[in-house]
């Protein structure tokens, strides 16, 4: 069975998809395609990163997520760096594009823009329980990836910190944040798998195995096992941040059989002065109270400070080979008197051989811990020696005065206390005689809590940095305190956070749910809120449907809706509904709302947010018979005519000849009462558009008379007469179309009159009739808005009617308007009001006038 423990890079099967990101993929393609959009990838982003630096970018497939054994016998770490960055071309100049990409407002953001569409690749896997493990390993190397390109880039540049300050607080975020994803994934392995796992029944350890014993107390005790992570993770951060500057150091010291040269060479001549030590043991400095030569003073200082780097990286191997290369083989000895004894001979014998098996460890560890703790107490040591063994022997006290950061200090916390646990748990299981340790070791913290309340009590630069918003999410990581820390994440997004952040704390959250971690639901919604709202400030269409369904689901229809609003562009509306779709939200109850939203701003915006109903009419025809007449309604209201027309022609011509069908019968899956409502108003529109075609023919299309001058000449009466026939000509072409015109008009608007059952006249709805797409408050809006058209429009439209047909001279069908209006078939008297009724019977009579002066009765008819 596979291994549980083991890292996605060592994982056969589909959850691998570290080495799927890392394959031999044709460059430019997206290895997720979840969502259907391709997600650039890394060498894109970049690209300007990558010419930079000279060299294309690689990404060795490494495993950042590995548990670290306690004796670590597979690290070989700095050993096998053969080429450290020897083969960058350091002194080669940026390009300007490189210098401007630095100089950006914010420089990190832009060249990792990439981390955003990454990560919603990685999260929308659908991953839970611990299968989504996998997704924090992808996490970390994602970032990773980009803090090593940024880190290359600035280093190339002189006081880059001074020049681009920008720049290098951005490469700290993502540091800060790949070393989150780290420790979370190293510490929830251990929670989700480690401690779910059924233990193991081990037998007694060996005789005398302090190395046993332990193993027994890590695979019983979370806490041990979590702080000593918690030791490996802050090496493994100081080993990235460190690393080249450690190797310099290492690199200062040539290769030497004999340690202090320079003393030696002075003794062999005869020139030492008075205060020269004249002997060359280890301990003759101390001894006699002389000293070394000066360059051996120096080189001595030199190496005792890399040293300690190399125990702060957790390269202690690596600082005993310095020791040995230098000459000091005695001091690298000193180094391995803290490993833990163990004698395997007790458990395999001599194998028939009579061949004993070499041991582990010292066998009197106690005392030499005891020689260590002393030499750390002794003030003629340099700090930095002291600091060096106090780490091996657990002296907190004498550790911390050369931690100088949060991280440092953390790191000697959580070490001398699980030297505490160890140290504790050996004396107890073992029975034999130990030294007696002082009484400051056994009051060393020995939780976490502890160690960090201890880092704030000390107050000063460490305190301030402990205030990094990385760094509480760190603190709250390791104490395992996600309610807590929900809650201060939650505060943080409230006020403008660092685009980075913010898409951390939203992954946190996310991971979190993914895993089963429970934690406080609201505060866990404002947050994810917050990265949605962000990511629709930046427009990242690709993006937001996904994390939008992740809220609740009374968030999600508000707060997408109101950014549809703003989106206009056809093709960014199909994108969107796409990916809502997709990411499995109510698409046409979002953009209903949209719509519905777009009211309350201007008048354009209220027309073209029509569009998205326009999209998927085998569904949404209803929904945008509705809105379309709500649109209508509101602009001929307004009396802006010629917007109401263009937003009844936002309806697709297929759904105005399926609301036809309805209207005839033919079909029964449209709403009916929008069918009628949306018909009537498009009888008037065009009505409307008729008559404004027919009144500029009528008034401004009327052929102009051409006018003789004063005495005229000859020809110029000649050219009157042949303009008079031209003139005659174009009169009787403007009375022919004026005419044809005329009728087309009358027959529009008399539509509009003669509407069956009534112009924008409601009709008695049954429950299968009713649209429900409007609420009860929409609904007497509606009402409202209807009685105030008729009562706005339908004068206005019979007095139209009448001007038409008194210009044409139609006098006998003015004076029939009368029984029209006055008909109980269409109700059109109830429009009026009494003042109405008086002014168009002013007109009928002027009409009737008309007629009888040209010879016919008062009702427009020839007489007999």
């Amino acid at each position: 069975m596979e291994d549980p423990m083991s890292t996605p890079i060592a994982r056969a099967g589909p959850t691998s998809r570290l080495l799927k990101r890392q394959s031999l993929a044709e460059p430019g393609l997206s290895s997720s395609g979840r969502l259907g959009s391709q997600i650039p990838s890394l060498n894109q982003s970049l690209k300007l990163l990558d010419d930079a630096l000279g060299s294309p970018i690689t990404r060795p497939t490494e495993d950042v997520t590995r548990f670290l054994d306690l004796t670590r016998p597979d690290d070989t770490r700095l050993a096998t760096r053969g080429d450290f960055t020897m083969a960058e071309d350091i002194t080669r100049p940026l390009g300007a594009e490189q210098t401007a990409l630095l100089g950006e407002e914010n420089p990190g953001v832009k060249a990792t823009e990439n981390l955003f569409d990454d990560f919603l690749s990685t999260s929308s896997g659908g991953e839970s329980g611990a299968a989504a493990l996998d997704s924090i390993a992808e996490f970390e190397q994602m970032v990773g990836d980009h803090v090593e390109v940024l880190r290359k880039l600035v280093g190339k540049v002189d006081r880059a910190r001074d020049k681009f300050p920008k720049t290098l607080t951005v490469l700290e975020g993502l540091t800060n944040e790949r070393n989150t994803w780290r420790l979370m994934g190293k510490l929830y392995n251990d929670r989700l798998v480690t401690c779910l796992r059924p233990p193991h029944e081990l037998p007694p350890p060996a005789q005398n195995s302090e190395r046993q014993v332990i193993e027994r107390l890590f695979q019983r005790s979370p806490g041990v096992r979590q702080a000593w992570i918690v030791v490996e993770w802050l090496e493994r951060n100081a080993q990235d941040q460190m690393e080249e500057i450690v190797f310099n150091q290492m690199q200062y010291f040539s290769d030497s059989t004999v340690a202090w040269e320079n003393t030696l060479s002075a003794l062999q001549r005869g020139v030492s002065s008075y205060n020269m030590v004249d002997e060359l043991d280890p301990d003759a400095p101390c001894r006699t109270g002389k000293q070394l030569h000066s360059l051996d003073q120096e080189d001595e200082s030199r190496l005792v400070k890399a040293l300690f780097g190399c125990v702060r990286c957790g390269l202690l191997e690596e600082g005993q080979e310095l020791c040995v290369r230098v000459g000091q083989s005695w001091r690298a000895a000193t180094l391995e008197g803290w490993r833990l004894y163990h004698d395997p001979n007790f458990e395999t014998g001599t194998g028939g051989q009579g061949d004993k098996l070499p041991v582990e460890g010292n066998k009197h560890r106690d005392v030499w811990k005891m020689v260590a703790w002393t030499l750390t107490q002794d003030s003629a040591l340099s700090q930095h020696e002291r600091a060096v063994y106090a780490a091996l022997c657990g002296n907190l006290a004498q550790l911390q005065p050369v931690c100088t950061s949060w991280e440092d200090l953390v790191w000697a916390g959580a070490k001398c206390a699980v030297d505490l646990m160890v140290e504790t748990e050996i004396r107890e299981v073992m029975v034999r005689h130990f030294e007696e340790l002082p009484t400051e070791y056994w009051n060393t913290p020995q939780s976490m809590i502890k160690v960090f309340a201890e880092i704030i009590g000390r107050g000063g630069g460490a305190a301030r940095e402990a205030e990094s918003p990385y760094h509480v999410i760190q603190k709250h990581l390791i104490m395992d305190d996600w309610v807590g820390l929900v809650g201060v994440m939650a505060g943080w997004v409230t006020r403008p956070t660092d685009p980075h952040l913010l898409r951390l704390v939203a992954h946190l959250v996310l991971t979190n749910r993914a895993l089963g971690v429970v934690g406080d639901q609201a505060g866990e919604d404002i947050i994810l809120q917050s990265y949605t709202e962000y990511l629709m400030g930046q427009d990242k269409l690709g993006l937001i449907p996904w994390y939008v369904a992740r809220l609740p689901n009374k968030d999600q229809l508000p707060l997408y809706s109101a950014f549809l609003t703003g989106i206009t562009d056809r093709e960014d509306q199909r994108l969107c509904l796409y990916l809502g779709r997709e990411a499995g939200l109510d698409m046409d109850q979002v953009v209903v709302a949209s719509v519905m939203r777009a009211r309350h701003g201007d008048k354009q915006q209220m027309v073209e947010s029509l569009a998205w109903l326009g999209h998927d009419t085998d569904t949404q025809a209803g929904d945008l018979l509705t809105q379309a007449n709500c649109v209508v309604r509101r602009l001929l209201l307004e009396g802006d005519t010629e917007l109401a027309r263009k937003g009844a022609g936002m309806v697709p011509s297929a759904v105005v000849e399926r609301a036809g069908r309805e209207w005839r019968g033919e079909g029964t899956d449209l709403p009916p009462a929008a069918v009628r409502e949306h018909l009537a108003l498009q009888t008037y529109l065009t009505a409307m558009e008729a008559f404004n075609d027919w009144f500029d023919h009528f008034h401004r299309g009327q052929p102009v008379k051409p006018v003789l001058g004063p005495n005229p000449s000859f020809t110029e009466r000649v050219a009157h007469e042949q303009r008079e026939r031209v003139f005659q000509g174009e009169v009787e072409r403007w009375r022919g179309g004026q005419m044809v015109q005329s009728r087309q008009a009358e027959e529009k608007i008399r539509a509009i009159l003669t509407f069956p059952g009534g112009w924008l006249m409601e009709e008695e709805q049954g429950e299968d009739t009713m649209d429900t797409r409007e609420t009860g408050e929409e609904q007497v809006e509606r009402t409202e808005q209807l009685a105030e058209l008729r009562s706005s429009l339908l004068p206005r439209t019979v007095t139209l009617l009448h001007s038409l047909l008194h210009s044409t001279g139609q006098y006998g069908k003015c004076v029939a308007l009368a029984d029209l209006v006055a008909g109980e078939q269409h109700g059109i008297y109830q429009a009026f009001t009494s003042q109405g009724v008086k002014e168009l019977l002013s007109k009928i009579r002027e009409s009737s006038l008309a007629g009888m002066e040209q010879g016919k009765d008062p009702w427009g008819f020839n007489k007999q």
